[in-house]
């Protein structure tokens, strides 16, 4: 449920917390961290992947000592995963809270109208979990996005795909067909590779999208499978990727499956679809984050102990955000007790953290834009009949290597 506040509450909230929403007035009290994500509605799963992500980079900082000394919290505000409720939450974070930053952990559509809002009040909002390029190009000040992008991913499936397809003649010897949902993200995703492959000579056999509310994938995979592809590169999330892979096993459709965002490789997947159908598909996808990367042992060892499972991409995300946030908050909190959007502007557009020091495959270092110039992508693939998910490209990160392509 998404909270609301009565002018009075208004009131207590600001004496007690203080008016930045990132700090309070005691120096003893945590420093509470507004952050937009949907917790209700069909994209709650995110969210709540998010908010778990968060909490247990909480708990992890918070056992190191804190930042200053002091713990933090993060408080969320449901999006719901539409772009109208973003950002009147965001506006209340930055009007009735006086929030000197806040944290966007929700999907590209919502993040836009948040974006939009943080530029035109000049407060600071760190991405976690949208990877539009499209708020990048608008060369916003306010906006810093450590995810990759759809450029980064779209990179990274032609990138995959041209090593995979090396041995049996080359990228022009395989028929692709490109498949997504119809959001600015999935849009965006399909347009980026389409475009990458047309400049290699590779003309995709079919391209074609679909509502990600829609649960009857069959008519879409019936048409994607007359045009008889090796490769279908597909991008969409868990929900809709789950229906899809259901309609591919009623028509026994197998193609070499490349998939982009948490759908593909979302960890509860086999058990939702037939694991072995899975392993057929030689199913994979384009990430940000996997469990087998020794840099995330913390948060695979909490997440198991506390969820008895694998923690998911947007766990992931989240995870990585709140562990550079503390990088963030420890420099401006060394300078003062109450710091302002611009030195949190300041602070996030000095950062510089090496490969050695993220949560995350690359570095982290901001352009003029916002756009993470370190961020890579990688590529885990189900293995061992989908009991694991293992990073497979690039080399110089892979825990296994990948399936052949047949």
């Amino acid at each position: 449920m998404r909270i609301r506040f009565s002018s009075v509450v208004a009131a207590a909230l600001l004496s007690v917390i203080g008016t930045s929403g990132a700090r309070a007035e005691n120096p003893s009290d945590p420093i509470s961290i507004p952050v937009l994500t949907p917790l209700t509605g069909a994209l709650a799963i995110l969210g709540q992947d998010g908010k778990k992500g968060l909490e247990i980079a909480a708990q992890e900082i918070n056992e190191d000592g804190g930042i200053a000394g002091r713990k933090i919290v993060f408080e969320f505000a449901d999006s719901q995963g539409k772009p109208d409720v973003a950002r009147r939450e965001m506006e209340r974070f930055v009007r009735l809270r006086n929030a000197p930053f806040v944290v966007g952990d929700d999907i590209s559509a919502s993040t836009s109208t948040a974006a939009q809002f943080a530029e035109a009040s000049g407060t600071p909002l760190f991405n976690v979990a949208a990877v539009s390029s499209e708020i990048i190009n608008r060369h916003y000040h306010w906006y810093f996005s450590q995810q990759i992008t759809s450029d980064n991913e779209a990179d990274a499936v032609v990138a995959f795909l041209t090593s995979l397809t090396e041995p049996k003649g080359g990228i022009k010897s395989q028929k692709i067909a490109l498949l997504y949902e119809d959001s600015p993200r999935g849009a965006d995703t399909g347009e980026l590779v389409r475009k990458l492959l047309e400049k290699q000579g590779v003309k995709v056999v079919v391209e074609t999208s679909y509502n990600r509310a829609e649960r009857n994938l069959l008519p879409v995979m019936k048409k994607v499978q007359e045009a008889n592809p090796t490769i279908l590169v597909w991008a969409g999330y868990t929900e809709d990727v789950v229906a899809g892979l259901k309609a591919m096993k009623q028509l026994d459709f197998t193609p070499y499956v490349i998939g982009v965002g948490g759908g593909p490789g979302d960890p509860r997947l086999p058990q939702l679809v037939d694991a072995e159908f899975i392993d057929r598909l030689n199913l994979c996808n384009i990430d940000y984050f996997n469990p087998d990367l020794k840099k995330v042992a913390y948060l695979t060892e909490e997440y198991n102990k506390r969820y008895n499972a694998l923690p998911s991409s947007y766990v992931g995300l989240a995870y990585a955000a709140g562990i550079t946030l503390k990088t963030v908050l420890e420099k401006v909190y060394k300078k003062s007790a109450a710091p302002t959007r611009e030195d949190l502007q300041a602070a996030f557009r000095e950062l510089d953290m090496s490969i050695d020091q993220t949560a995350i495959p690359g570095a982290i270092k901001f352009d003029a834009d916002g756009r993470n110039v370190g961020a890579q992508g990688l590529v885990a693939q189900w293995k061992n009949g989908a009991r694991k998910k293992a990073t497979v490209f690039p080399a110089s990160i892979a825990t296994m290597s990948p399936t052949p392509i047949k």
